[in-house]
């Protein structure tokens, strides 16, 4: 197998950035006693991977690579019974991922994951599936090639492979990810020593061929892996920062002060959205214009028009003078972070040009204003609902309130 695979990044209004991977890294993911030490034995051609018999042999995540092979092999916990022991082994293998990203070491991602089965068993458990989903959620897009150990009975393997395409094509997560299902038999074993009847390895040059022609995919699929995790990170982030400033919105606007003309939520909006887009690394001197034509749109702009608006025309509206004034203020500043993180995410992911002040105008417009006319009527619905049973809201309940209705989709 080729070395030295060259992968492109793209960043958010960057250059592309190129990585150099000397060796990309194959998962082994599987039930303790499946065979997974066995197979990589026999890969490397040692004795490095310890084996053993009913028990889990492989304490933490390994590492493995020798000249012969094109790829490194990640060998990893075994799952075993019990949510403890599982959760310990998908725990393990998380954290190795996250922290390989966390590190910024491309050389150590996962781009191609063999999940290991028992082929005496002739099972297979949702639940198996659903334990190498959560292991590898990081992963989402990763190729998975599923490995049929200890395949002794070939008039078995057929059944086996269709077994392992039903249990797969019907998981939410990973149905598109199974590649291919290769029977193997990684040692040799004795079926009667009398007779001197064995079989022999098989399926091994079958597997490196399969693991050869998907890890192209898997290095590309592994880069929009790990830029989707720091993107979920940024998202994380900033949507705090938006529930933060919704609270501090409510809290504000309750306080007994003219609301239409209240530019007291604007030094609030200014700090919202500036916090936005120091998360989404967009530099305020080279984007001030874009970053201005976003508060812009708040208290003074279309954004508070279409609130008070809305307000206006829902039918049967009674609720206090000033907790009105707090719902309508949280929504202004819900709705202008909700679609400063939108519009920042779509320039950081290289989808739009920070220099479109137009397309932003349209989104402010469109879907931020359109979406607290859709919404406010709920708004102010639930929380007549919850003060009727409760007889008090708190600002927190309202944030909570508006946050579930002022939420962004593309």
């Amino acid at each position: 197998m080729e070395t030295g695979y060259e992968m492109t990044s793209m960043g958010q209004n960057t250059n592309e950035v190129t990585f150099e991977v000397e060796k990309p890294n194959v998962v082994v993911v599987g039930n303790s006693g499946v065979g997974k030490s066995t197979l990589i034995n026999s890969l490397l051609q040692s004795y490095e991977a310890e084996t053993g018999i009913g028990e889990a042999t492989t304490r933490e995540v390994r590492v493995y690579e020798n000249d012969m092979l094109g790829f490194r092999i990640i060998d990893t916990i075994g799952f075993e019974p019990g949510l403890l022991n599982s959760n310990k082994a998908i725990g393990a293998l998380r954290k190795w991922s996250k922290d390989s990203i966390k590190n910024n070491d491309i050389t150590h991602q996962i781009n191609l994951i063999w999940y290991c089965i028992d082929g005496t068993s002739r099972k297979m458990f949702k639940k198996n599936i659903d334990m190498l989903a959560r292991a590898t959620a990081i992963w989402k897009s990763v190729p998975i090639i599923v490995v049929i150990t200890k395949s002794y009975s070939k008039p078995e393997r057929e059944e086996n492979i269709r077994m392992v395409y039903s249990a797969f094509r019907g998981h939410p997560k990973l149905a598109n990810n199974l590649k291919a299902v290769i029977p193997v038999v990684a040692s040799t074993y004795k079926i009667d020593a009398d007779l001197n009847i064995n079989v022999t390895p098989d399926g091994l040059g079958e597997l490196l061929a399969a693991t050869s022609h998907f890890l192209p995919e898997g290095l590309e699929a592994s880069i929009v892996d790990r830029n989707y995790y720091y993107l979920n990170q940024k998202r994380v982030m900033a949507h705090s920062v938006v529930g933060a400033s919704t609270l501090a919105g409510v809290t504000i606007g309750i306080v007994p002060i003219p609301f239409p003309d209240g530019t007291i939520l604007t030094p609030l909006e200014v700090g919202e959205i500036k916090s936005i887009s120091k998360i989404y690394e967009m530099e305020f001197d080279k984007n001030a214009e874009l970053i201005q034509t976003i508060i812009n749109a708040g208290t003074a702009g279309i954004v508070a028009k279409t609130a008070l608006n809305a307000i206006k025309a829902i039918p049967g509206v009674n609720i206090a003078a000033d907790i009105l004034n707090g719902l309508v203020a949280g929504v202004i500043v819900a709705a202008l972070g909700e679609g400063a993180v939108f519009i920042f995410e779509q320039i950081y992911t290289g989808q739009k040009s920070s220099a479109d002040t137009e397309w932003v105008k349209r989104i402010l417009d469109s879907k931020v204003a359109g979406g607290i006319t859709r919404n406010i009527n709920k708004i102010v619905y639930d929380y007549s609902n919850i003060l009727e049973k409760k007889g008090k809201v708190s600002t927190k309940e309202m944030m909570g309130i508006i946050l579930k209705y002022i939420k962004f989709k593309d």
